[in-house]
């Protein structure tokens, strides 16, 4: 059966409707309030993953596959928490227009 861009679209929706405050709820940041040995809930595992590969495909001449491929192997709330420190430094700074 041939589906198209089903599923492309079902990710790209959800994508779409997200705002900052689901991204909070998705992300919680209980998730990451345990020990570094902890291993990290899924959800936020996934949600780490979708973002660093995000970003990949906005800067990927400072978010590299390299972190994606961090990224898909994160295990504990340390990993995620090193990772996403990595990645935000090399971020660029988000501009509000007024």
């Amino acid at each position: 059966m041939d589906r198209g861009i089903k599923d492309e679209a079902f990710v790209s929706r959800a994508l779409q409707e997200a705002d900052f405050g689901m991204g909070r709820w998705i992300a919680n940041q209980a998730f990451f309030n345990n020990a570094a040995t902890s291993p990290i809930n899924e959800i936020a595992r996934a949600a780490v993953i979708t973002a660093v590969a995000i970003f990949n495909q906005k800067y990927g001449e400072v978010i590299t596959e390299q972190d994606l491929m961090v990224a898909k192997n994160i295990k504990t709330v340390g990993d995620a928490m090193r990772l996403i420190d990595s990645v935000s430094a090399r971020l660029p700074d988000r501009h509000v227009n007024k």
